[in-house]
């Protein structure tokens, strides 16, 4: 694609340096895509949220979107060999930025559940009474917050420099209620990181004052609508497994 240095690398996108400048290039999507991302970083960077700055997006010779940033020389906030201290303290600083990120006022944004709905309803690996259950759970979950809420807030997604936290990968962004997008980020951890799954969501609840079991209460919810996502079976089949457990609870069946 490009004669440049590549520095990161996605199912559907590779960034590349040129000097101060980041290029994300979006591969086997539309141009929408990466105005989206665009618009969404924009906004958190006028908010004052620790993103890169935006130069804008453009289109290659070979049709590839392209979208121009800040370059950041960083290292991802959580590395191998950590020991316990280091680990609870990036977990720390990962709440702590997520909380940030949910003091946020987002109308106007595409609303959280309505993606959550679109998900469900679109996988072909639930079937329609466990589908409809869910979708009556969201409607039950569902307060019509507005917050700013990241979508896909992991270890990965915050980068730091040495004195300085970033927070990258704005593409999901979306109004909704910060403990949904909690529970998607302890969704990832149990599947990822599970021995730190418990330790982000005690001290996640700390930081926002929140209920354990008011953000567990989107498990099915957040696990159903990952099932579409890129993973392997073993992973697709872990998460089905925690959609039909729930449901099956809800139900009275004993398995």
């Amino acid at each position: 694609m490009l004669n440049l240095e590549v520095v990161g690398q996605g199912a559907t996108t590779k960034i590349y340096r040129d000097g101060d400048m980041a290029i994300k290039l979006y591969l086997n999507t539309t141009s929408d895509v990466a105005d989206n991302e665009a618009a969404n970083q924009q906004f958190a960077y006028n908010k004052g949220l620790p993103v890169p700055k935006v130069y804008g997006v453009r289109k290659l010779d070979n049709n590839t979107v392209a979208l121009d940033m800040e370059y950041i020389q960083c290292q991802p906030l959580m590395k191998q060999r950590m020991d316990k201290e280091e680990r609870n303290n990036a977990i720390r600083t990962l709440v702590m930025l997520q909380c940030e990120v949910h003091k946020v006022h987002a109308n106007g944004f595409p609303k959280l559940t309505d993606r959550l709905v679109w998900k469900i309803k679109m996988t072909q690996h639930l079937d329609e009474p466990l589908k409809s259950s869910l979708l009556s759970l969201i409607d039950q979950l569902d307060n019509n917050s507005e917050n700013l809420c990241h979508g896909d807030f992991h270890p990965l997604n915050i980068l730091y420099d040495g004195s300085k936290h970033w927070i990258i990968d704005w593409v999901d962004a979306c109004a909704g209620n910060p403990l949904a997008d909690a529970c998607r980020t302890y969704l990832i951890f149990k599947q990822h990181i599970t021995r730190l799954a418990g330790t982000y969501l005690r001290t996640f609840c700390k930081e926002a004052k929140a209920k354990q079991g008011d953000v567990l209460a989107w498990l099915p919810v957040v696990a159903a609508a990952r099932l579409d996502e890129n993973m392997d079976d073993k992973s697709r089949s872990w998460l089905l497994g925690l959609v039909q457990e729930w449901y099956h609870s809800q139900n009275g069946d004993v398995k």
